[in-house]
């Protein structure tokens, strides 16, 4: 497993390891167990890509992957997310993964990520993040993360996010269950768009601590 997550032969582009636009949720969480993640993300003012086709999987009831294809760039690209800790109301969660961290470019990373979540009431949650990545191979280079994310009746997400360089902002619109509308300023100023469609083939499973 360990040793997966440091392959480095093929450049990453995705939205950050807790963006809801990426992961699927309104939350930023991994995938559940036979859930299927499809999206695009146009970022026309990107120096590096500015377009991306993305697919994650959820394997496993705390393992997701994926696996997406940069058109300027032309390459493919791998990710994979693993829950360390599930959270609950007592402790945050621990989330280990591999993939991209910066919005706009075409980073291959590992990270850890910490998050915790908090459900204000029944129309309004809020979660955030924290965490350190680490570009491969530069080993020596660690980087600070950071996400705000608010859920507002489970259908408007606006959320904010730090790469360890650059801050982003951005809102997602969730008209349908498998459908997510988003938009997003990379790095404050270049205006992006997303569009996802998820599916599940099996019924959700509950992961008890």
């Amino acid at each position: 497993m360990i040793s997966f997550l440091f392959i480095n032969n093929i450049s990453a582009q995705e939205c950050g390891p807790s963006c809801p636009i990426c992961s699927g949720s309104t939350d930023g969480s991994l995938l559940s167990i036979g859930s299927l993640l499809v999206n695009s993300i146009s970022i026309p003012g990107a120096d590096e890509e500015n377009a991306v086709f993305n697919t994650r999987f959820g394997i496993a009831p705390r393992f997701d992957v994926g696996l997406g294809y940069g058109v300027k760039r032309e390459k493919a690209f791998w990710n994979a997310r693993f829950q360390v800790i599930m959270e609950n109301e007592r402790r945050p969660g621990i989330i280990l993964g591999a993939g991209s961290v910066r919005i706009g470019k075409s980073d291959q990373s590992v990270y850890l990520h910490i998050t915790k979540s908090w459900e204000i009431s029944e129309m309004f949650a809020l979660r955030m993040t924290s965490g350190v990545a680490n570009l491969v191979p530069e080993y020596d280079k660690i980087y600070g993360l950071g996400g705000l994310t608010f859920s507002i009746a489970e259908k408007y997400i606006p959320f904010f996010s730090y790469d360890g360089v650059e801050f982003h902002e951005g809102f997602a619109w969730i008209p349908l269950d498998w459908l997510t509308v988003s938009a997003l300023l990379v790095e404050s100023k270049d205006l992006a768009f997303s569009v996802g469609i998820n599916h599940s083939f099996f019924k959700t499973v509950q992961i008890n601590d």
